[in-house]
């Protein structure tokens, strides 16, 4: 195991108890309300074709194989009230019951949880609206998961951005992003308050916003360890590859290609970007200058997390977009920073 790696999970040990906050219905005090690991989300568009149905089913099959002995319960028919052993349906009837929802709303949730307000560590979930409602209300799906942080050890860190590529290579998202963010329960609202209390503190966290988001058309969310982008995005917006990586001087800024699209990396490893320690990494801050111009304008608020009781907005979460943007890395050489 490298030292950045190392590093981080030594961070993630020290700041545990920073990271979670009690859940009410938790009388013993073993399970919190939010948890910090890893999370991935990848926006879609027109994910009621069947090549896409398909594409949902493959990811599905590539993170049974990889995960799948770690989930336990959920449903795959979008409906929470009742849910269901995993290995009790086999992966093969996993698929056929998403086909099922080939002219509907496909949505399914399989995680390690056996209860829908205890917050996940293996978790696929996806929400891909049928043609009809996309049409109307132009918003956008979705398929998001989460895995623990351990699992850049375990699983490995190259392997992990070769997944994220061969994921991105699958699905053709709008645009994507895998790495550190606030994992959540099933019903996300209610503890809001408290995400954004984190994100303050932790600028490289990934803080949801609705998923949806029609904003979500028009740009990438947040810069993240790994941003995914489509070509059509990608050249419109910043230029071709070639003309992006001129650009480059930051040899820690990766670019992995898959065939429509990039996966940018930023770093050998994710940041927590603790406002008290480093909160603008250099590969952060690179990969976010030569990125934002793909950045969506706007995106939706943070619904109920507040700061000191102000209700986030549009402009708030904009701000909270930005936090990167024009800012000195917190991690130079003092001579390097100084020249700057």
């Amino acid at each position: 195991m490298n030292d950045k790696l190392q590093k981080l999970l030594d961070e993630y040990k020290q700041n545990y108890d920073k990271f979670g906050f009690g859940h009410y219905l938790d009388f013993d005090h073993t399970e919190s309300a939010l948890k910090i690991g890893l999370v991935g989300c990848f926006y879609l568009d027109k994910s009621y074709k069947a090549e896409k149905r398909q594409a949902i089913n493959q990811v599905l099959a590539l993170y049974d194989k990889n995960w799948g002995d770690h989930l336990t319960h959920g449903f795959g028919n979008g409906d929470s009230n009742t849910l269901y052993r995993y290995q009790n349906i086999s992966l093969a009837q996993k698929i056929i019951l998403n086909n099922g929802f080939c002219l509907d709303t496909l949505s399914f949730y399989w995680s390690n949880v056996d209860k829908l307000y205890l917050i996940p560590d293996y978790l696929i979930k996806v929400l891909s609206r049928s043609e009809s409602l996309e049409k109307e209300f132009n918003t956008v799906s979705y398929l998001q998961f989460y895995l623990p942080i351990y699992e850049l050890k375990y699983f490995g860190v190259d392997k992990m951005v070769e997944f994220i590529q061969q994921v991105s290579q699958i699905l053709k998202p709008l645009h994507g992003f895998f790495g550190l963010g606030i994992r959540q329960r099933y019903k996300y609202y209610d503890y809001q308050y408290l995400e954004g209390e984190l994100a303050r503190k932790y600028l490289g966290l990934d803080i949801s916003t609705d998923e949806e988001d029609i904003h979500f058309r028009d740009g990438f969310k947040s810069i993240n360890w790994l941003t995914i982008l489509n070509e059509e995005l990608f050249t419109e917006k910043l230029g071709s590859l070639d003309e992006v990586k001129q650009k480059n001087s930051d040899e820690g800024v990766i670019f992995h290609p898959y065939d429509g699209g990039v996966v940018v990396q930023a770093g050998e490893v994710p940041e927590f970007c603790d406002v008290g320690r480093n909160p603008y990494p250099e590969h952060y801050v690179n990969a976010n200058a030569l990125l934002k111009n793909a950045r969506a304008p706007w995106i939706a608020s943070f619904g109920f997390t507040s700061n000191n009781g102000k209700i986030q907005d549009s402009q708030t979460s904009k701000e909270w977009q930005s936090r990167f943007d024009d800012v000195t890395p917190t991690d130079l050489p003092q001579e390097e920073s100084e020249e700057e």
